[in-house]
């Protein structure tokens, strides 16, 4: 039978569509973390738009040549681990399949198995992983090849909805003692390319799927909890985020430019109780972060240091700061240049985790180190 050309052409555009309509089922804002959200609390390139890191520890982001990559802190100890977060663009059927699959690099770690959680509300700022109870784990039964230390591997799995759920969390769960759960210095595991699918193709994205893109990309605060947002710019950040429009032909007229910037932590249990010294167990971390921070050759370095709530304000802040500059003095001896380091004290301000246990205020004691190119 032969095929009008306008009837092949139908043909192929109908392809087309169906495939657009396939690849728009994820439920996930930009899944490829290519979309860089600007942070106003850094004025710089800190996140990918849509994610945040749950509790507001903040996310470990690269955005290259290569693509988006976000990375999430995981050690043994509950204190050194973080959530990767976000809000799906539609909610969950009740009784439906869906499957969720993720590339992933453990950057010469040991790997780890990651659970997915969901919730019907939002608990991305205290969210607690004891608490949380994973619909799906991946293990090394899930990745499509053999695990490699080195190399991005794909993961792929499938659970059933109990709808409704709309907020997603990503990390590993494993208590101390289990499988990959020893007690040690965190690592860095870095995830790309994440899609959430249903595997009835009847289902569509709901009608407020744009408008929910649109408000997670509206969202712009990454660091900083809600209430705390109206916080005045660090008085800090050096002069060269202020450079001159040349296209206007005005080279006095100057305009804020937001560099590129990546977020690097020491948190958990980097500093023991009232002393801004590091302790035994992080001094050999923060020494290797040292160097491999002066081998990135950063424009500006801004060092933040945080404290628990104990004590008063003055001490705290005086005792913030100064673990902020035991941080620079590395720095220094790994060669970066003193004048390219801004230290900031930010006492018991934003904690990440609650004071009332030893191990949320362990968490609260520890630097940001935020690097402008």
């Amino acid at each position: 039978m032969k095929t009008s050309g306008f009837s092949f052409f139908c043909l192929i555009c109908a392809l087309f569509f169906v495939s657009d309509t396939l690849a728009a089922q994820n439920l996930f804002a930009n899944p490829d973390f290519e979309d860089e959200n600007t942070c106003p609390e850094f004025q710089a390139h800190c996140a990918p738009e849509a994610w945040k890191e749950a509790n507001y520890n903040g996310l470990q982001y690269i955005n290259s040549s290569k693509g988006g990559k976000v990375g999430i802190v995981v050690g043994g100890e509950p204190v050194q681990r973080t959530y990767l977060f976000t809000e799906l663009l539609c909610p969950l059927v009740a009784g439906e399949w869906y499957d969720i699959s993720f590339d992933l690099n453990l950057r010469g770690a040991a790997f780890r198995p990651f659970g997915i959680c969901f919730s019907t509300d939002d608990r991305s700022g205290h969210f607690d992983p004891a608490r949380a109870h994973p619909v799906l784990t991946l293990n090394k039964d899930h990745c499509a090849g053999k695990i490699k230390k080195m190399d991005w591997m794909s993961f792929q799995g499938a659970f059933k909805a109990t709808g409704g759920e709309r907020f997603f969390y990503l990390g590993y769960f494993e208590q101390k003692g289990e499988s990959g759960g020893k007690s040690g210095p965190a690592q860095l595991f870095y995830f790309d390319n994440i899609s959430l699918t249903p595997r009835n193709k009847k289902i569509v994205l709901c009608a407020e799927a744009d408008q929910r893109r649109a408000a997670l990309y509206a969202d712009d605060w990454r660091h900083i909890p809600p209430g705390l947002d109206t916080m005045p710019v660090l008085s800090t950040l050096p002069e060269t985020l202020l450079a001159s429009n040349a296209r206007t032909g005005m080279p006095d007229v100057r305009i804020l430019v937001a560099p590129r910037s990546d977020t690097l932590f020491l948190s958990g249990v980097c500093f023991d109780f009232n002393k801004s010294s590091l302790n035994a167990h992080y001094a050999g971390v923060a020494d290797s972060l040292a160097a491999a921070v002066a081998m990135r050759e950063p424009e500006k370095v801004l060092i933040i240091g945080y404290t628990d709530d104990i004590g008063s304000d003055a001490f705290n802040q005086e005792l913030s700061l100064a673990r902020a500059h035991t941080v620079q003095r590395i720095l220094v001896e790994k060669g970066v240049a003193e004048s390219k380091i801004f230290c900031e004290g930010r006492g018991k301000a934003m904690p990440v985790a609650a004071n009332n246990t030893e191990a949320g205020r362990a968490l609260n004691r520890r630097i940001e180190i935020v690097l402008f190119f």
